[in-house]
């Protein structure tokens, strides 16, 4: 348990270090198309009918109950990061419990999992 409460909290600390730069580049780019990808960074150098290909295959391959089941074990993977991460900023600063009440829970809350200002 406490291995595994070690690595978590090394996670973390790794992915509070990556994703203001990560989200930074992708603002710069004009990037941010979400999950859909239409206006994904990673695909401005191709095509339209590359990224129509890209866009289609992709979305025939979430149907693949391979990735379902993958896309299932992310979520639940990310619930968990959440989880720890509250807990750990509470073990730090108990103050911090009606701040964190009043925050999103769910997708709408970059802060929440270190990514920046949320959006809106």
């Amino acid at each position: 348990m406490r291995m595994k409460l070690l690595l978590t909290i090394s996670l973390l600390a790794a992915a509070l270090q990556i994703a203001p730069v990560a989200y930074a580049q992708g603002r710069q780019r004009g990037g941010g198309g979400g999950a859909g990808g239409g206006g994904s960074a990673a695909m401005s150098n191709l095509s339209p009918e590359e990224r129509q290909k890209v866009m289609n295959a992709r979305k025939g391959a979430m149907q693949d109950p391979s990735v379902t089941s993958a896309r299932q074990k992310l979520q639940a993977a990310q619930k968990e990061f959440h989880e720890a991460l509250d807990a750990a900023m509470l073990k730090a600063d108990p103050s911090l419990k009606p701040i964190l009440d009043k925050m999103p829970k769910g997708h709408e809350g970059h802060m929440r999992s270190g990514g920046g200002e949320p959006e809106g």
